[in-house]
């Protein structure tokens, strides 16, 4: 994930120029400025960067809120109680809307607000990945017994008044998932993914088998909680249902399974079973390949590409792109493209769905070269755009105009930034130093930006051109959650 999500961060920095050009399709160049960047880096990072100038400054107008010292040892079993959690700041929210962001700190949840600063809402020490929910009252967060991978829960905290961490599912709970009689190799069930369903205090999680050794176990089940009350629900049981997708109204669901998508009411009726099937993708290995649909911004309908069953085969088969009603009825086949499985990702439709974006192979398979090309979803106006040894696609900007790609190899390799109706830019040399990046809605964005052996969680405001410092995390893997 280091290589595919840190490309995206400097397209902020040429994404700021575009915005300035404004009618202007000729990219300008960023100007090199090694003094600017040697504010937030070491000098052997410096230089993987092709930036404009840039300041740091700290992440809020009053100094950084200190969290009362928490415990020096981490707790090992997160299913023995509730922590006690010392007297913390409460989290000042100038308005409805203002910018949060959750994120993990020496294994801790912290929630920064604009004009707040950062405070500790937790002192567990095994916090693994968090969610802030859409109005910013909670945050749901897993904890992990760092001795016992098969000891893991959910909790939920709140981000105003007292933090009052509470459970919501429990290690006993997975447990109680596992088959009966399980084989030796199978050590019980852990949460795979859990999100807030939009518009609600729910959390809906699936789960999956641990297996020793290697192996993925999806449970393709889906169920809720409620924070407010803890009621708890299973929309689906194990086998029943799909990898989850919830519409941004929260009102419907696709069901993704390795050979169908199936869409569903969010409360569980008006199954619409296999409204596109296909065979299963070949991955050469254990792993079952999912597609994720994308839903149109405004829930009507879904997206979805899908890879052929043999990705290996001479000539590449193709894969098809498709148009999935939200009726129930049939998928629509919107064009096929000679694309290379895997080398771009799920997220290759334009967020206005207008556009698709592909990777094809060129030329003599063993020297690698790939081809960029850039299409509307049925099959028109397929140009070329650029080409690489081992190009890879990473992602669209929010305005469905830029994007970001990689090239792994050769006289031209790097971290580009292209444009619909512009020609690329060399952004980044060195995609390792970058972690995880957030679009927070017009012109802002947040990223994990490594520094030496420790991270710096950066906010870019696009307009301003400043990057504004959040915190330094000295965690292996921190992750962060946003509102907006």
């Amino acid at each position: 994930m280091a290589h595919k999500s840190s490309f995206i961060f400097l397209l902020c920095l040429l994404f700021a120029l575009s915005l300035a050009a404004c009618t202007s399709t000729t990219p300008v160049p960023p100007t090199a400025d090694q003094n600017a960047i040697s504010t937030m880096v070491a000098a052997t990072v410096q230089s993987a960067f092709t930036a404009t100038q840039h300041a740091i400054v700290d992440s809020q107008s009053t100094p950084l809120i200190t969290p009362t010292p928490l415990p020096t040892q981490p707790n090992p079993t997160p299913s023995i109680s509730t922590p006690t959690i010392p007297a913390l700041p409460t989290p000042s929210f100038p308005t409805e809307q203002s910018l949060r962001i959750a994120y993990t700190k020496d294994g801790n949840v912290y929630l920064w607000s604009a004009g707040g600063g950062s405070i500790g809402l937790t002192d567990s020490y095994d916090v693994t990945d968090l969610r802030i929910s859409d109005d910013g009252a909670y945050i749901s967060y897993k904890r992990q017994d760092l001795q016992n991978p098969n000891s893991q829960e959910l909790w939920v905290v709140n981000t105003s008044g007292v933090p009052n961490p509470r459970i919501l599912v429990s290690s006993t709970e997975l447990l109680e998932i596992t088959p009966p009689d399980p084989a030796s190799y199978i050590l019980g069930a852990t949460v795979l993914d859990f999100v807030w369903r939009p518009n609600t205090h729910e959390v809906a999680y699936n789960t999956h088998i641990l297996h020793e050794g290697p192996g993925f176990g999806p449970n393709y089940d889906l169920r809720l909680v409620n924070a407010d009350t803890l009621t708890k629900s299973t929309l689906f049981d194990t086998g029943k249902g799909g990898i989850f997708f919830y519409s941004p109204d929260g009102d419907q669901i696709a069901l993704s399974m390795p050979d169908s998508i199936s869409q569903v009411n969010s409360d569980g009726s008006n199954l619409r079973g296999n409204v596109l099937t296909y065979p299963y993708v070949g991955t050469h290995s254990e792993y079952l390949y999912t597609p994720h649909p994308i839903w149109a911004s405004d829930s009507s309908s879904l997206r979805a590409a899908i890879p052929p069953e043999e990705t290996l085969a001479d000539p590449l088969p193709p894969t098809g792109l498709w148009l999935i009603p939200l009726d129930g009825s049939p998928a629509v086949l919107l064009s096929n493209v000679q694309a290379i499985p895997f080398a771009w990702p799920d997220n290759a439709f334009a967020p206005n769905l207008e556009r698709v974006i592909y990777v094809t192979p060129l030329g003599d398979k063993t020297e690698n070269q790939r081809e960029l090309r850039i299409a509307n979803p049925d099959g028109s106006n397929d140009v070329a755009y650029d080409t690489g040894e081992s190009l890879e696609f990473i992602s669209w900007s929010p305005d469905s105009q830029h994007f970001i790609y990689q090239i792994n190899g050769g006289t031209n390799e790097g971290v580009f930034l292209g444009g619909v109706n512009s020609q690329p830019d060399l952004v980044v040399f060195d995609p390792d130093v970058i972690q995880d990046i957030k679009w927070l809605g017009g012109n802002r964005l947040v990223f994990l930006f490594q520094d030496g052996d420790q991270w710096q969680l950066l906010i870019h405001n696009l307009r301003d051109d400043v990057l504004t410092r959040v915190d330094t995390l000295p965690d292996t893997n921190p992750v962060f959650d946003t509102l907006p």
